[in-house]
């Protein structure tokens, strides 16, 4: 079934909740304590995804990957987050039975598209834990460059140190993108 890139919608809590929940029990055992994984994380995210896509909200963009009428994966991001290293890519998810298709990388490609229209002179940057060896190689291999480290609090208690990867440009991110295998 065809991949379908679109808009995040108000409309779109639900699936994004969904899928959020879905993404953080795969890939963040360990990280995050199981109580909080295993509670009611849909609901935790819904109230989340509400107030950030709510009325009000602004920004801010997001992209949601559709196979269908199944919500796979999605992106969110924070232009003009950081006076360095530009546009935040706070968010990107998909659902574990669907990596390695390509998603992840269409779903970056839509957000250096629109960064690259909105904000051609800004960076990209995202933060990513660092037991996250899977996700590390992922945005090393679409030319992120590792920087620097910080300790964080994690949901459910705790810390877990992070790295910043980063692009100097959307259009240096959109470049890497293009040549990604799907």
């Amino acid at each position: 079934m065809k991949l379908v890139i679109r808009e995040v919608a108000a409309g779109d809590v639900q699936s994004i909740a969904s899928l959020h929940a879905a993404s953080w029990r795969s890939a963040y055992r360990g990280i995050i304590s199981n109580a909080f994984l295993d509670a009611d994380l849909c609901a935790n995210r819904a109230a989340f995804w509400a107030q950030r896509l709510g009325p009000g909200a602004k920004d801010s963009f997001g992209f949601l990957a559709m196979r269908g009428d199944e919500a796979v994966g999605f992106a969110f991001a924070f232009p003009n987050a950081d006076q360095t290293w530009g546009t935040l890519l706070d968010n990107l998810h998909v659902l574990p039975r669907h990596k390695g298709q390509g998603i992840g990388s269409a779903l970056l490609a839509a957000v250096a598209q629109r960064c690259s229209q909105a904000v051609p002179a800004e960076g990209v940057h995202l933060w990513v834990y660092e037991v996250n060896l899977a996700a590390q190689q992922f945005y090393a291999s679409l030319g992120g460059q590792r920087g620097e480290r910080r300790m964080v609090e994690v949901r459910g208690g705790g810390t877990a140190a992070e790295w910043r990867f980063a692009w100097p440009s959307a259009a240096a991110l959109l470049a890497q993108v293009g040549r990604a295998p799907t």
